[in-house]
């Protein structure tokens, strides 16, 4: 069975879902422990006076708010690759959908909401993944207000597909769309990390080359 862990990066222009793959114990364990040790370490050390529990929240640390507030930006660089290394030694996946919620919105005269849209798509991509390794996957997101909504959808999209000229059946998805909250779950967390940056790599223009670099 594998776990994909959902969560969003989105402008008003453009919007994007992320899915963190977990496809064993250890890469869960990998990566959460990889995250608690990493906080730990910038705690004590005082480059960053965190809470223990604090979010690896993509855009907090990126701009220095909520719980990453006082810490210097060299610090917040350093943790955000740091964590990036960590997700990458796990062995985990990522798959990433997005859309041009500007331009969709442009088309017609009453649009679908971006979640709506790049979630089935999300799902589709990650029921096909599971089709390929002859595997099922459930899905944890994290908590948003519309989620019931979600959740209706993806039992339609189960029964007779999902919207679109590409709709496919879930045949591999089991269950239900689990959403939990993010501060109490460090795989969300990550999938949050990968998202954010993936997003703000493909939608922002560093106004500054130092910025630049430290995002490439």
């Amino acid at each position: 069975m594998l776990l994909g862990y959902v969560d969003e990066s989105y402008t008003s222009s453009y919007f994007y879902l992320g899915a963190l793959v977990i496809s064993s114990g250890a890469q869960a364990k990998a990566i959460e422990d990889g995250l608690d040790r990493l906080v730990e370490e910038f705690r004590r050390s005082g480059a960053a006076p965190v809470a223990p529990d604090v979010e690896l929240h993509g855009k907090e640390i990126f701009h220095g708010q909520d719980g990453w507030d006082g810490v210097p930006v060299r610090a917040r660089i350093a943790i955000f690759r740091r964590a990036m290394k960590v997700l990458r030694e796990s062995g985990a996946r990522y798959v990433v959908r997005g859309m041009d919620s500007e331009r969709h919105r442009a088309r017609y005269a009453t649009p679908f909401p971006p979640h709506e849209v790049v979630l089935a798509h999300l799902l589709e991509s990650l029921d096909a993944l599971a089709q390929d390794e002859d595997e099922h996957i459930l899905v944890v997101a994290d908590e948003i207000h519309s989620q019931d909504r979600h959740r209706s959808n993806f039992r339609d999209y189960r029964s007779w597909g999902t919207p679109g000229y590409k709709s496919r059946r879930l045949d591999r998805v089991r269950d239900t769309i689990h959403f939990a909250p993010s501060h109490y779950s460090r795989l969300l967390q990550a999938a949050d990390l990968v998202t954010y940056l993936y997003r703000r790599r493909r939608t922002h223009s560093e106004p500054d080359a130092r910025a630049q670099a430290a995002t490439d």
